[in-house]
C-alpha cells in the first residue's frame, strides 16, 4: 500500500505560482516536474520510495534516501531531463575519435611473443623474385636454398636462417610456394599475381613469416575457383592449400619498417588470407576485395595491433566470415577495419571441450564497421567471453535471426585502467525471426551482461527482436545504454517472441544511464528488477513498462507505460 506524501498537500499553495516541483537530490541534481500533469504524490508502505504520476501514464520514482527536498524552488544543479524515446544515429566522427594501443615489443626472448615483432628480428640476405608473363626467375641463391621454376611458378626451399624474399612483377600465371626450416620475412614489392589452379602464395612451413608490405607499393594477388590436387608428402599426407595466400606457421604482417604499401586480395575458390597457426597484423592496408570463403581464418589466435609509427587499415568483402579464429582468442588493439560479410562479420570459435583453448573476443581499440547479410549472421560472435574495453564498433545485422554481439559466456563493457579507455558500440538490427524460429537481437549472451563504463545504443527494427538478451544477470554499474525493440511482437510461429529492449533472469542497476523502449515490456526480468543508483528510464507502447514490480534502493526511475 502506499501512503500519500503530506507535503504535496503542504506545497500546493505554491505549485499555483510555481508550476513546477523541484525534487533535489544529494547528489546535486534534480528533476523539474511540472506540476499542471503532476497527479499523486505517494510513499511506498516503508517511506523508501516516493512515487509521483505524472499524467500520461508517466511516473517517476525516487528514493528517499537520496532526496534532500522537494520544493518549489530548485537548488541550481544539473537537471534530469525525461528521455523515452532516444535516437540511435552512427557517429561520423567515430572514424577518427577512436582510441588505439601501441604494442610494446618485448626484449626477453624467452617471452613467448618475443618472435611475433619484426623489431626482435634481422635478415642479412635479401633474395629478390621477379614475375613475369613468360616466367620467374630470382636473384642468386646463397648455398642452403634451392628453387624449382615450371614457368610462371617457383617452388623454393630453404634450410637457413635470416633470409628475407622480395616478391615483385606481374605474372597471369603464377605462385610462390615456399618450405624453409627457419623463419623468414616475405617482402611484397608491386607485385601482381595470379594462380588460376591454387593460392597465389603458399607457405609450407611452421616457422614465422614477417610479411611485410613495402612502403608505397600496390600488391594484387588472386587464386583461383577450383585448386589442382595437393601435394602429397612421404607420409601420404595431403598439403593443406586453403586459399589465396596461405602459411602453416604464424603470420605477421610486421607494420614497422613498412607499415604503408597495399595488398589487395580476391579469393575465388578458398578463404582470402589463412593460417593454420595464427595472424597478427601490425600494420599496411589491406583490402579484401571478395572472398570466396571466409576474408581472414586462422586455426588459433588473431590479432590486430599496430606498430609504433604504423597502424593498419583492414577492408574486408567475404561470402562467408569476415574473420573466423577457430582455436584461440581475437584481440583487436588499433587500425581501421570495415567489414562486409554474408555470415559472421567476427567468428571466435571452438566446438571442443579444452580448458587451455579460450575462444574469447577482446576489443580493446581501433574502429571496427561491420555489416553482415545473412540469416542468423551476428557482427561477432564468440564461444568464449566478450570484452569492450576500447575502440569503437559500428554494427548494421540484416539477415533474420542475426545479432550484433552472440556471446555464449559472459559480455563485459569494461575499462581499460592502463590506458583509460572505455568502449562504444553503435548498432542495428534489422531482422526478425529465423526460419528455425531463433529471434534477432543486439546483444544475446548465455552467461552475465555486464557494464561497468562505455557507451551502447542499439536499435532493433525487427519484430521479437530484443535489444539485449541474458541469459543470467544483467548487471549496470556504470556507463551510458540506450536500447530499443519498437517493432511489433512476433506471434506467428511463438507466444514468445517478444520485443524486449532488457530481458533476463536478474536485472541490477548500480549506476549509469539507462534508456529502454519497446513494444512489449522495455525491462522484462524473470526473478528480479533491482535499482540501486542512476537514472532509469523505460518506456513501452504496448504493454507495462517493467514487467515486474522494481526494487530501488536509490537512483531516479522514469516510466511510461
Amino acid at each position: 500500500m502506499k501512503k500519500a506524501l503530506l507535503l504535496f498537500g503542504v506545497l500546493a499553495a505554491s505549485f499555483t505560482q510555481a508550476q513546477v516541483l523541484y525534487v533535489n537530490n544529494s547528489n546535486g541534481t534534480y528533476q523539474a516536474i511540472d506540476t499542471k500533469v503532476a497527479g499523486d504524490v505517494t510513499f511506498d508502505e516503508e517511506q523508501q520510495l516516493i512515487h509521483i504520476e505524472l499524467g500520461d501514464q508517466m511516473a517517476s520514482q525516487f528514493a528517499t534516501s537520496k532526496i534532500t527536498n522537494i520544493a518549489p524552488v530548485s537548488n541550481n544543479g544539473t537537471e534530469l531531463l525525461p528521455n523515452l524515446n532516444p535516437t540511435v544515429v552512427f557517429d561520423a566522427t567515430d572514424k577518427e575519435s577512436y582510441n588505439e594501443i601501441t604494442q610494446p615489443v618485448p626484449t626477453d626472448e624467452l617471452s613467448d611473443e618475443y618472435g611475433d615483432f619484426i623489431e626482435n628480428y634481422s635478415t642479412s640476405r635479401i633474395i629478390t623474385v621477379t614475375f613475369s608473363e613468360t616466367g620467374v626467375k630470382t636473384t642468386s641463391l646463397p648455398s642452403g636454398i634451392t628453387a624449382t621454376i615450371n614457368g610462371g611458378h617457383i617452388v623454393i626451399n630453404s634450410t637457413i636462417s635470416k633470409i628475407g624474399y622480395q616478391v615483385k612483377g606481374t605474372c597471369s600465371n603464377g605462385s610462390l610456394k615456399i618450405y624453409s626450416e627457419k623463419k623468414f620475412r616475405l617482402l611484397l614489392n608491386n607485385v601482381n599475381l595470379t594462380n588460376p589452379s591454387g593460392p597465389a602464395i603458399n607457405i609450407q612451413s611452421g616457422k614465422t613469416v614477417y610479411l611485410s608490405l613495402v612502403n608505397g607499393t600496390n600488391n594484387t594477388l588472386c587464386d583461383g575457383a577450383t585448386y589442382n590436387a595437393p601435394v602429397v608428402d612421404s607420409n601420404g599426407k595431403a598439403e593443406d592449400q586453403k586459399g589465396t595466400i596461405f602459411s602453416e606457421g604464424q603470420l605477421i604482417f610486421d607494420g614497422y619498417t613498412n607499415g604503408t604499401g597495399t595488398l589487395n586480395v580476391t579469393s575465388l575458390g578458398g578463404h582470402a588470407i589463412c593460417s593454420d597457426d595464427y595472424i597478427m597484423v601490425r600494420g599496411g592496408n589491406i583490402n579484401i576485395l571478395s572472398a570466396a570463403k571466409d576474408g581472414f581464418r586462422t586455426k588459433e589466435k588473431f590479432i590486430i595491433g599496430r606498430a609504433e609509427a604504423y597502424s593498419p587499415t583492414i577492408n574486408i568483402n567475404a561470402t562467408s566470415n569476415g574473420i573466423e579464429c577457430t582455436e584461440g582468442a581475437l584481440t583487436i588493439e588499433a587500425g581501421k577495419l570495415d567489414i562486409t560479410s554474408g555470415g559472421e562479420g567476427i567468428k571466435v570459435v571452438y566446438e571442443e571441450t579444452d580448458p587451455t583453448v579460450t575462444p574469447d573476443a577482446y576489443i580493446k581499440g581501433g574502429y571496427i564497421r561491420i555489416t553482415t547479410t545473412g540469416e542468423k549472421s551476428s557482427a561477432i560472435q564468440t564461444t568464449g567471453n566478450y570484452t569492450q574495453s576500447g575502440g569503437i564498433i559500428q554494427a548494421t545485422v540484416n539477415g533474420n535471426g542475426s545479432k550484433i554481439i552472440n556471446c555464449d559466456g559472459t559480455a563485459k563493457f569494461t575499462t581499460d585502467e592502463k590506458n583509460n579507455t572505455s568502449g562504444k558500440l553503435t548498432g542495428f538490427v534489422y531482422g526478425s525471426v529465423a526460419t528455425d524460429e531463433t529471434s534477432a537481437g543486439g546483444i544475446k549472451t548465455a552467461g552475465n551482461f555486464e557494464m561497468t563504463d562505455g557507451i551502447i545504443a542499439i536499435e532493433c527494427k525487427g519484430r521479437g527482436a530484443k535489444a539485449l538478451n541474458c541469459g543470467n544477470e544483467v548487471i549496470i554499474n556504470n556507463g551510458e545504454i540506450a536500447l530499443l525493440s519498437t517493432a511489433e511482437d512476433y506471434t506467428d510461429i511463438a507466444d514468445d517472441k517478444k520485443s524486449r529492449a532488457i530481458t533476463a533472469e536478474i536485472v541490477t542497476i548500480n549506476n549509469g544511464t539507462v534508456i529502454a523502449k519497446a513494444y512489449d515490456s522495455a525491462i522484462a526480468s524473470q526473478t528480479a528488477i533491482n535499482i540501486n543508483d542512476g537514472i532509469v528510464n523505460v518506456y513501452s507502447t504496448n504493454s507495462i513498462a517493467c514487467n515486474i514490480e522494481v526494487t530501488q534502493t536509490g537512483g531516479w526511475l522514469l516510466t511510461k507505460d
